[in-house]
């Protein structure tokens, strides 16, 4: 009996750690709400490259205008959830470099990712598809 409780505590063990990872897995990939105005040619939205595993991190683009290209930063993934600090780094009229930090959540959902970028409202950053070869 007390053999069979430590396989199963063994076993509950394994598949905690197991069900932790696989939350994780899955979720790394191409988001992309980057559009193009039909109106003035500006380009707009969000374009995120997410690396899961032990020590996540985004690769992230936020388009306002016109798309600058994109900085790494350091992520965290705890279930269908994701967190990051984005720094929007600018040059003042002088020339004086200066930097924002701010705080970017999603959640996972079915269709992309529910992103939540400072305070603007959330919005949906869907799954890019893969390109046919």
């Amino acid at each position: 009996m007390r053999h069979m409780l430590c396989a199963l505590a063994l076993l509950g063990a394994m598949t905690a750690g197991a069900s932790s990872a696989a939350n994780r897995a899955g979720h790394g990939g191409l988001y992309d709400s980057v559009r193009i105005s039909t109106v003035t040619g500006d380009q707009g939205g969000v374009r995120i490259r997410v690396y899961d595993g032990p020590s996540p991190t985004v690769d992230f683009e936020l388009c306002e205008g016109w798309c600058n290209g994109s900085e790494i930063f350091p992520a965290k993934i705890d279930g269908d959830r994701l967190t990051f600090t984005y720094v929007s780094r600018w040059v003042s009229e002088g020339g004086a470099p200066g930097a924002d930090s701010i705080r970017v959540s999603g959640r996972f959902v079915r269709d992309g990712l529910m992103l939540k970028i400072g305070d603007a409202p959330p919005e949906l950053v869907r799954r890019a598809r893969p390109r046919p070869r």
